[in-house]
């Protein structure tokens, strides 16, 4: 069946309403969100973003901190700061109607929202009240920590401003790439500083259940490092 065909069904059959939902399957499972099924189907079911989770899943074992760039509605936020040996958890968000659902989405879940520090602002090289670097975070280069980003095309950017954290610390990253050309740059960039990079290869089956993103090349790059 085609995808607009499915599209079509589904916008007929699901309400376009929000309402606060708990996650069926995957590493979110048994927390809430606030979901719309016409266009949250795969995260109440699991499927969204599923082929990072098996890296999700080890780094909830071994992360000490965790920093979400592009923290979107703040799933995975949500997540780590359920994990009492998470010290620190940090969010980072321009979108103001989208940091406004991750906090509702951690009072939700009965967290605190001191638990999870909050930033709206981008994250680069660029200097402004609107931009943070990763150095200027005073992370943690002793406790391993993870880093995800997902910044639609800046990611190398994202990585540059980082330069002192991820030359010394013991930071793993996950990083979505969105061009065959970044996803080299950032690669090669990770590997001078001492980083084992694999790709994470799109499941075979999103040719009949597909994320709909808006550019043609979206995967993941997962970086660990020993630290020196």
């Amino acid at each position: 069946m085609k995808t607009g065909m499915v599209s079509a069904i589904k916008s007929k059959l699901v309400s376009d309403e929000s309402a606060v939902r708990t996650v069926l399957f995957g590493p979110f499972r048994g927390l809430r969100f606030d979901l719309n099924l016409r266009s949250q189907t795969q995260v109440y079911l699991g499927l969204w973003e599923r082929e990072t989770y098996g890296v999700i899943r080890r780094e909830t074992h071994s992360a000490e901190w965790f920093v979400d760039i592009g923290a979107g509605k703040g799933e995975l936020c949500t997540l780590f700061a359920t994990l009492p040996h998470v010290q620190r958890v940090v969010a980072i968000e321009p979108n103001n109607m989208e940091m406004a659902t991750l906090r509702a989405n951690l009072i939700h879940n009965n967290i605190d929202l001191s638990r999870v520090e909050t930033l709206t602002k981008f994250v680069g090289t660029k200097v402004g009240t609107e931009y943070v670097e990763v150095d200027q975070l005073g992370l943690s280069d002793v406790l391993r920590g993870l880093i995800k980003i997902d910044v639609d095309g800046f990611e190398f950017d994202v990585l540059k401003s980082g330069t002192q954290l991820f030359s010394e610390g013991k930071s793993d990253i996950l990083v979505e790439t969105h061009s065959p050309e970044l996803e080299r740059d950032c690669i090669e960039w990770l590997k001078a500083r001492g980083y084992t990079c694999d790709i994470i290869k799109n499941a075979w089956w999103r040719i009949m259940i597909p994320e709909q993103r808006p550019l043609p090349h979206n995967r993941w790059l997962f970086a660990t490092r020993i630290a020196r």
